[in-house]
């Protein structure tokens, strides 16, 4: 688990969004490559917008995967003469993709997809598309092998403080009902009591659901006296764009018959202040 601490200056009022975003799974004809292009365009259109890349960007389901089919394959971004090629076109497909908003990136975690085709063919995949971008530094910078636990400080013109504190992991649990999923994070949420967002992927839910702990505030605004304030906390299924049903083709999910799988990108709005930073989950 990496430590990442990430400092913003702020102005009372403003919100500073910060999205929760992966499972994109280009390569694959069931891509929902409309919402993606439009979520980013939504980040890119933020300026103070900041993102974790919650991985499982490609597919990268290669000839010796059992899962392959050739006709799963997205022409958009493949042919079958790409086949030998596969991971190489897929991630210069990602560069240019993801190259417009990399500066919004504080970290990009490792996941299944990549890291099993990284496994068999002795690579990685993610870090070389981090390397084509930004070079090394960039690499370094954002890389996550496992998952991060990200601490993002605002500061004031009066040097007033606040934070906001995300766990975030590529996940590894999924169900037919994101009620299970949830409920297991939330009681997850209670081994990370300085919390604020645990966020976990892989699922392709879209969901979240919340904790309402009191904590003792020892605010300046308190004139140095402590006082109990309720303290939010949100466990957030991160969403994803592989859609299960594609008309007149087929894809993995359709193959194993999984249920509708919600599409597009979870979102925390947050407003840092000099009384703490409120932070509002957007799912839907």
């Amino acid at each position: 688990m990496r430590l990442i601490t990430i400092r913003r200056n702020f102005t009372e009022g403003e919100c500073h969004p910060f999205f929760l975003w992966g499972d994109w799974h280009t390569g694959n004809r069931a891509c929902a490559k409309g919402e993606l292009h439009r979520d980013r365009d939504v980040i890119a259109s933020e300026p103070l917008a900041l993102y974790v890349n919650t991985g499982d960007n490609g597919d990268f389901i290669a000839r010796d995967d059992r899962r392959f089919k050739a006709e799963h394959l997205d022409p958009d971004i493949m042919s079958l003469d790409d086949l030998d090629r596969l991971a190489d076109v897929q991630v210069e497909w990602l560069e240019d993709f993801e190259r417009p908003v990399i500066d919004k990136c504080v970290a990009q975690v490792n996941s299944n997809h990549p890291g099993k085709y990284d496994r068999i063919h002795h690579t990685n995949t993610m870090r070389l598309k981090l390397k084509a971008i930004g070079g090394r530094d960039l690499e370094r910078r954002l890389w996550c092998p496992a998952g991060a636990v990200i601490r993002v400080v605002y500061t004031d013109a009066h040097k007033h403080t606040c934070e906001v504190v995300l766990n975030v992991h590529h996940g590894n649990k999924t169900s037919k009902d994101p009620e299970v999923l949830l409920k297991h994070y939330r009681a997850k949420l209670q081994y990370w009591p300085d919390v604020d967002v645990l966020a976990r992927g892989h699922c392709h839910w879209l969901r979240h659901t919340s904790l309402r702990p009191m904590h003792v505030s020892w605010s300046r605004s308190d004139n140095g006296r402590s006082r109990l304030v309720e303290r939010p906390h949100y466990a957030v299924l991160t969403g994803g764009y592989l859609k299960t049903f594609v008309e007149d083709g087929s894809n993995y999910a359709e193959d194993v018959d999984l249920d509708p799988i919600d599409i597009g990108v979870a979102r925390l709005n947050v407003w840092p202040s000099r009384y703490g930073a409120k932070i509002e989950v957007v799912t839907r």
